[in-house]
Formats: structure tokens, sequence, C-alpha cells
């Protein structure tokens, strides 16, 4: 029986944020036609906040969606798209993910846009036969449990691993920045997290005919989190066979 069932992976979290060289406002006509844009590509909030520099937007049916709109910095807008818990997949959230940004082109057309960086991240979150942490550290990374008394013998409840790999591009891809957090789920002991962030950092130019696709950022994840991250997390050491 393998440790950790590849068949038990649930999506958590999905996360599309983009950051655009354009001044945002939070004038009240303005967010009041962009939630109507938005409710005429079938996205209904059933709540709404704004403060200055940000506008948010929340539901919680069919499936948990959050979408904010701030000034992170001066001519400039940022876009948040994100859904915690989803009870659907990557390619809905990205079907939602793009209804917002049709919308939001709707109300502020420009003819030549420039995303300065765009992220992208899931979380996957996959069951295991023991204490998540304990296989991370005695199995993945063959340490010992008793490593942990010069602690002071203190019971730990949980932990992980983060890689950081800077800027690169691989063939003809643009460059991205890549985060990985795999660590024990302290809800339940025998959950593991995985968190799996790319960040693209080269400015983008999009044309007015041009359309932001939210998939063409959430799949390379989603497929780097299921395929190469799973591969990290779940291959032998040398001299063991695989499970």
């Amino acid at each position: 029986m393998e440790p950790i069932n590849r068949e038990s992976r649930t999506f958590v979290h999905f996360q599309l944020g983009l950051v655009i060289a354009c001044p945002w406002t939070t004038e009240s006509a303005r967010t009041v036609d962009l939630q109507k844009a938005m409710l005429d590509q079938g996205l209904e909030f059933g709540q709404t906040n704004t403060r200055p520099g940000s506008f948010v937007l929340t539901r919680g049916e069919p499936s948990h969606l959050q979408v904010k709109f701030e000034t992170p910095g001066p001519q400039l807008t940022g876009i948040q798209v994100l859904a915690n818990n989803p009870s659907y997949d990557v390619d809905l959230f990205c079907r939602d993910a793009s209804a917002v940004l049709s919308a939001y082109r709707k109300i502020f057309p420009v003819d030549h846009l420039l995303i300065i960086q765009a992220t992208a991240r899931i979380h996957h979150l996959y069951s295991s036969q023991a204490h998540a942490f304990q296989y991370l550290w005695e199995t993945r990374l063959n340490q010992s449990g008793q490593d942990f008394r010069c602690l002071g013998n203190r019971p730990v409840a949980g932990g992980g691993l983060r890689l950081l790999i800077p800027p690169h591009a691989i063939g003809t891809e643009e460059p991205r920045s890549i985060e990985i957090r795999i660590e024990s789920f302290l809800l339940e002991q025998r959950k593991l997290l995985v968190d799996t962030l790319f960040v693209w950092p080269k400015p983008r130019p999009i044309t007015a005919d041009q359309k932001i696709e939210p998939e063409s950022y959430l799949q390379p994840v989603e497929q780097f989190a299921s395929n190469e991250v799973w591969t990290f997390l779940t291959q032998p050491r040398p001299g063991e066979t695989p499970a």
C-alpha cells in the first residue's frame, strides 16, 4: 500500500493574481458597472466590500470565490481571483477567472494592456497512511524521530519542506519562479498539504483583441504539482524500490 494515496488528492485552494499597468479607481459608478458586467458573465456575488484603494467581491455558492481589485502601487491595478475549499476543479475555476477578466476589460478598456507580473497558486491535499510529518521526516528525508529530543522532548505536531526555485525558463517558456511547500496539515495529522506557486516576473503586453487566458497560468502549475512535485514527494531513496 502506498504511504501517500495519490487518488485521495483534493483541491483546497486556487489563486490567480495579476498586476496590470493601469490605474485603479473605486469610483462607485465604475464598481457598480464592473459588478453588473460580471453578472452578465454569470458571476453573482452575495457580498461586496469597498475600501480606499480596493474593491472585494465574495460569493459562497455554488463554489467559494473571491475577487479583489486593488492599487498595489502608483498607476497599477492588482487583480486577485481565489477560491478556498472549492467544490470544482481547476478548469471551472479558470472559467470563473476568465469571466472576471472579461468583465474588467469591458469596463476598463485600453488598446494596449501590460501585465507587469502574474502569479498562480494551487493547494493539493493528500491522505497519508501514517502521520504526514512522520512520512516527510523519516521516510522522505531519512531522518530519525529521536532527533527531536534535543528540543527538550517536546512533542512536534507537524512540519514540512519549503523549496524556492529562482526565475528560469526551459525551452521556449516564459521565465518563472517556483515556490513549493510540502507540509503536514495540522487539522488532520494524516493529511499532507502541497502548495505550488508560480510567479512570472517578466512583463507581458496584451493587445485589445487578445484574451487573458487564466488556464495559461493555472494549468502549468497543476501539471507541475501533479507530476514533478509528486515525483519529488514520493520517489524512493537509493537502494529502495517504489511502493
